[in-house]
Parts: structure tokens; C-alpha cells; sequence
């Protein structure tokens, strides 16, 4: 996990605070992605799948979502893929 983390802080994305890297908190095998834009997600999931390959692991996307929150969680926008699949799609 530690590479990934890396990868994700190295990449740009993702909330800091105070100049602390918040993007991707871990807790035993949950992974919790934090951003501040749909793009950028994106791109945080796409580093996701390349660490998973890279280690030949697989990300369970039937137990994965996505939840959008702000002013603008209800705007249509395209899917989240990981692991090949679409992210179910929590808005509140």
C-alpha cells in the first residue's frame, strides 16, 4: 500500500491540508480516495488500476462507490471506472 499512497501523492491529486497529503486514507484493506474534482478522480482511479497491475492485484468494484457531495453532487457527469467496471454512484 505504501506504493500506492506514494504513486497517489506523487501524482498531484488529491486534498491536503496544511501541506499534508490527505488524498488516499488506508485502513487494513480499505482505501478511501479523496479529491476536489471529477477529473481528478479519474485520474486517481487510473493510478489505482496501474498499481494493480503492476502487482497483480484486482480492485472489487461491486464493492466500491463513488459519492459526490457540494453544491453540484446531482450534475450528470461520466462513470467512474476501476478495475474495468463502473462505480455505483452515491450522491448526498
Amino acid at each position: 500500500m505504501d506504493t500506492l499512497i506514494k504513486r497517489l501523492r506523487s501524482s498531484g491529486f488529491g486534498c491536503k491540508v496544511a501541506d499534508n497529503y490527505y488524498g488516499c486514507l488506508v485502513y487494513a484493506d480499505d482505501i478511501l480516495l479523496l479529491f476536489y474534482t471529477a477529473s481528478a478522480m479519474r485520474v486517481m482511479l487510473e493510478i489505482c488500476d496501474e498499481f494493480a497491475v503492476d502487482f497483480d492485484l484486482m480492485f472489487n468494484n461491486s464493492k466500491s462507490v463513488a459519492m459526490r457531495i457540494g453544491k453540484r453532487y446531482s450534475v450528470q457527469c461520466a462513470p467512474f471506472v476501476l478495475s474495468g467496471g463502473d462505480l455505483s454512484l452515491s450522491m448526498k
